[in-house]
């Protein structure tokens, strides 16, 4: 029998757990080591909102390594996930926005930058939702989605 923790394309290891929380360690350790980077003098290219493209991809990653660590260590319903992991990664997307008011050359308290964060979590999340709902039923008579 499968873990309901995992999705249902993963082998049912005990390694998952602490694999896991080690991806969304490095994925903080990354949002930190970028936030501090000193910005450039001027645009690297012509593209418009790639900045905003940045945020979105990267809190999409946070969205589903948060979400999954999450998943496998504490037995919660989905929306009370989603609400939690939401929360801490809109936390974080903000204290990063603010931290960057303060890094040379870099242009923090963007409003959009942080939708974009929530967005890109929301996304992760959802994502990563879509992953379990596939998993084939192990008893028909369990109502779907927990």
């Amino acid at each position: 029998m499968h873990s309901r923790a995992l999705p249902y394309f993963l082998p049912d290891w005990k390694i998952w757990k602490p694999l896991l929380w080690l991806a969304f360690f490095f994925w903080v350790c990354f949002l930190i080591y970028e936030s501090t980077q000193p910005g450039k003098a001027g645009p690297a290219h012509g593209i418009i909102y790639t900045d905003k493209l940045q945020h979105l991809t990267f809190f999409f990653a946070g969205g589903i390594s948060l979400g999954a660590a999450m998943r496998v260590t504490f037995a919660i319903r989905w929306a009370t996930l989603f609400l939690i992991v939401l929360l801490i990664l809109c936390t974080l997307g903000l204290a990063d926005e603010i931290h960057q008011l303060f890094v040379t050359g870099r242009s923090g308290g963007d409003p959009f930058d942080w939708l974009a964060d929530l967005g890109g979590s929301a996304a992760g999340l959802a994502t990563l939702r879509h992953f379990y709902a596939k998993r084939p039923r192990e008893n028909p008579g369990t109502p779907a989605g927990d």
